[in-house]
């Protein structure tokens, strides 16, 4: 019964061994390093992109206000002419 008991616990203590934590190689661990500084990388290009954006969108927006300001000065321009030249 003992012996049993001890063949028990050693097939036991054996599959708790194999069953343990494994470790990653060094090369997963170098994959997992290359594709982490990848993905910082390509944050901080969607961060500068995102910031390209904003400062665009901020260069259309002056722009359609100067186009309007210019197209009310043609529009003055062009009355103030039709007024002379009607006279």
């Amino acid at each position: 019964m003992q012996r049993w008991a001890i063949g028990i616990l050693l097939v036991l203590f054996l599959f708790g061994i194999g069953c343990g934590p494994k470790y990653a190689k060094k090369e997963t661990l170098s994959l997992l390093e290359e594709a982490r500084l990848a993905a910082e990388k390509a944050e901080a290009k969607v961060k500068d992109l995102e910031a390209e954006i904003a400062s665009l969108k901020e260069k259309i927006s002056s722009l359609k206000e100067e186009l309007n300001e210019l197209t009310q000065e043609r529009d003055a321009l062009k009355e103030k002419i039709s007024s002379r030249c009607g006279k």
